[in-house]
């Protein structure tokens, strides 16, 4: 059965953070006076929030907490910490969606991992703004998404979810995402990942332009996916113009 969270008002988020980023020391705590919740719903127990915040932070100091970490190390935590976030929060995708949850979790539960990740330099890490953005909203649709096929995610850097998750006609359907990722994954490394990924993505917004996804099955899904991506690979390798050819950057 799925749980509410607290959520802590935008008013409120901002001015925790304006005093984090004043020098305030970002301390976890279970709970802050000014949280709100949903109004229908079983309450999450302080009990269980400091159980996910002792998980992720002893996952944090298995690649470095506190101290600085490389760029393998952070997307190795975020990988680990993914599935750790989903197994942690039972939502239902309304309450998932809901922005002043998370920011609950970066500035209230876990604001010491959350600087550690990503510093103070981006509020979209730490106020939730853009949940495809956020520190831990991110991980948890990344887990949605992939529970199942965490192979696929474990393949595919920060870049790769940036071009699948970032773009809402193509981010919105888990299908889709699982699907293009897959196809990318298998393609052969001297092809440029970075370059297929972007060109099968603006190739596939054109066709879900006049095609509803939702109508396909799943191996209809898995087919179109595969030809669009392999249109893509054929194209790079022979340096034949396509459908780059005048997209957004």
């Amino acid at each position: 059965m799925s749980e509410l969270w607290p959520h802590l008002p935008a008013v409120v988020s901002a001015a925790v953070f304006a005093e984090f980023a004043s020098g305030r020391p970002p301390v976890p705590q279970e709970n802050h006076p000014d949280q709100t919740w949903a109004p229908v719903g079983g309450r999450v127990s302080e009990k269980r929030v400091r159980e996910m915040i002792d998980t992720i932070s002893t996952l944090a100091k298995k690649y470095g907490f506190p101290e600085p970490a490389g760029p393998e190390a952070r997307i190795a935590f975020d990988r680990d910490a993914a599935s750790a976030i989903r197994l942690h929060m039972d939502l239902s995708w309304a309450e998932a969606g809901n922005r002043n949850l998370w920011s609950f979790l970066s500035l209230v539960a876990l604001p010491h991992v959350t600087k550690w990740r990503f510093g103070l330099d981006n509020r979209e890490r730490w106020i939730a703004t853009d949940l495809t953005r956020h520190t831990w909203a991110r991980l948890w649709w990344q887990a949605v998404v992939f529970a199942g096929h965490e192979h696929v995610l474990a393949a595919l850097s920060e870049s790769d979810l940036n071009q699948l998750l970032e773009r809402r006609s193509i981010g919105g359907d888990p299908r889709l995402v699982r699907e293009i990722a897959r196809a990318v994954t298998e393609v052969p490394a001297q092809v440029p990942r970075r370059a297929v990924i972007r060109d099968v993505t603006f190739r596939l917004r054109r066709y879900l332009a006049f095609l509803d996804a939702r109508a396909l099955s799943d191996q209809q899904v898995r087919e179109l996916c595969s030809a669009l991506t392999n249109e893509t690979v054929m194209r790079l390798r022979t340096g034949v113009p396509g459908s780059l050819e005048g997209a957004p950057t």
